[in-house]
């Protein structure tokens, strides 16, 4: 028979407590036995006796612990005006006091009554009195327990707040960054496209289709920052055909991936980047070649952009440029466990490495 939704909930809630009169037992288990070692000089005192004394009082407070829990919630320590809530907790005190005095009498007396004797106490006054004075000690440790518990959860329900919002952030900053990359691209494809209308309109057609096919693959991962490689490499593929088309004859564009990485994960628009600036800087009118190498070392995924243009003569990532969109970026996404770097490729050229860590 199937279960009910409720009954796991509910199953959870009986095994906590059936756990809780477990721990109260073994708690006066072992005061009994401190009771029987500290006794171990009075041969006139039964070994049963100190555990039935320790077993009863520690029932007794614990079964209104809750009720303790209850009123604090309503009474609580933090509360102002503080007053109201001091006499409550003195009043409170008092009445676990009584009951806990009540309630060991009778568990004593039931106790005793089952071995055929008599429990009682020479002067109920001067009991009570010792017992009131640990009470009060007890209800005021219960209190800061429960005081304590609360500002725990507090704290790290705060915590967990606390990381989710920067969570967000991070993810609303690496959608604006990634955000700012697509006008810029489409900026300039329609650039290449208006130019290369004037040279060859079927080109220039071509080169529509390939743009349409790419911002259609946009708009189906707009709301990811993660992505399949597979799905990054079509959107590389789709533009670098634009590229060579616009540059035809003169541009060589070169993809190597290694095999099995078409559904690790990594970070959307990330590559394209990286080729249009190589593009840009390094082949400004087309000529020439340019590599795309994708490998796995461990679990590190590294890319390397490399091109025989002119070079750079400067290989500081600049603020403003793509390449910072790029960097910071991984820097959200992995930080301090990503590789990002730019140098001379000889005998001429530039190129870009980077890497970061992805799952298997």
């Amino acid at each position: 028979m199937a279960a009910f939704p409720n009954d796991s909930p509910l199953r959870t809630t009986r095994s906590r407590w059936a756990l809780y009169v477990v721990l109260v037992l073994l708690l006066g288990v072992y005061l009994g036995i401190n009771q029987i070692v500290g006794l171990r000089n009075e041969p006139d005192i039964a070994a049963w006796k100190p555990l039935v004394w320790e077993i009863s009082s520690a029932i007794v407070v614990f079964s209104l612990v809750p009720f303790i829990v209850h009123f604090e919630r309503r009474f609580r320590l933090d509360a102002r005006p503080r007053w109201p809530v001091f006499v409550a907790h003195a009043c409170a005190a008092l009445v676990f006091c009584a009951l806990h005095v009540a309630g060991i009498l009778i568990l004593r007396k039931l106790a005793y009554a089952a071995v055929g004797q008599h429990y009682g106490w020479d002067s109920l006054p001067v009991q009570a009195f010792y017992e009131l004075q640990k009470d009060l000690i007890t209800y005021v440790v219960i209190l800061v327990v429960i005081f304590a518990n609360r500002e725990f959860k507090v704290r790290r329900t705060g915590e967990l707040r606390a990381a989710e919002l920067a969570t967000e952030l991070s993810q609303a900053r690496l959608k604006h960054l990634t955000a700012q990359i697509e006008p810029h691209f489409l900026f300039n494809a329609l650039n290449a496209i208006s130019n290369r209308m004037h040279e060859d309109v079927d080109a220039a057609d071509r080169m529509i289709s390939d743009l349409g096919g790419l911002l259609r693959a946009a708009y189906d991962s707009d709301n990811h920052v993660l992505v399949p490689l597979g799905r990054e490499l079509e959107w590389l593929r789709g533009y670098a055909s634009m590229m060579t088309e616009r540059f035809r004859g003169q541009l060589s564009f070169d993809l190597k991936v290694a095999p099995g990485l078409d559904a690790v994960e990594v970070p959307r628009l990330l590559l394209q980047p990286l080729v249009e600036n190589a593009l840009k800087h390094g082949l400004p009118m087309g000529r020439g070649n340019l590599w795309v190498d994708v490998s796995r070392q461990g679990s590190i995924l590294l890319y390397t952009i490399s091109d025989n243009g002119m070079g750079m003569s400067d290989t500081t990532i600049k603020p403003g440029t793509g390449l910072s969109n790029v960097a910071r970026r991984l820097e959200l996404l992995f930080p301090g466990t990503h590789t990002f770097s730019l140098g001379r490729r000889e005998p001429t050229g530039t190129v870009v490495t980077l890497s970061f860590p992805v799952e298997n």
